[in-house]
């Protein structure tokens, strides 16, 4: 299979908090999202005017951030503060720039959406990162089942069926 080129670029050590390099890598399948994405929101933001009503007009808002932020986020290599400090850059810039124009409005609640759906995002990677550094941690908490009481019930390996201690050699229906 055929694969397109891939060029990586060293961040700035200003945006290196620890000791291990991060890059930015541009191939196309990082680079095409984010591109269709900027193209999207200038359309709609700045040049068009969408006619969607109010509370879908939040809806969008806060969808669009939340994609922004995502390939935002695959760009950068997976650098969450740096994803969210330029999605909500560009959000608050949007704003400014439509109060400028004559058939656009600034609104401070569209930020407030913009703001949510960069939240959300991050919020969720947040969580998917904790719980994957809980599941690959080292640290495994065995259960003693005589402590409460109880006692293990043997099955076989394979199959899972249970091991009758009795020897009759049936399994329990349970």
């Amino acid at each position: 299979m055929r694969r397109f080129p891939r060029i990586k670029f060293k961040l700035p050590d200003i945006f290196l908090l620890r000791e291990d390099p991060h890059f930015i890598e541009l191939s196309v399948g990082r680079v095409l999202p984010l591109a269709a994405l900027i193209a999207f929101g200038i359309l709609v933001g700045l040049v068009f005017e969408t006619g969607v009503s109010h509370p879908y007009d939040k809806v969008l808002h806060i969808a669009f951030f939340a994609l922004l932020t995502l390939s935002i986020h695959a760009l950068f290599c997976c650098r969450l503060r740096i994803s969210a400090f330029i999605a909500m850059s560009l959000g608050i810039l949007g704003e400014i720039v439509q109060g400028m124009l004559p058939h656009h409005q600034m609104s401070v609640p569209d930020i407030v959406a913009n703001a949510i759906g960069v939240s959300l995002v991050v919020a969720l990677i947040a969580l998917i990162r904790s719980e994957t550094r809980q599941a690959l941690s080292d640290e495994t908490d065995d259960i003693d089942l005589g402590e409460m009481g109880l006692k293990p019930v043997p099955t076989r390996y394979l199959s899972g069926e249970s091991v009758d201690d009795s020897g009759s050699g049936f399994s329990s229906d349970k």
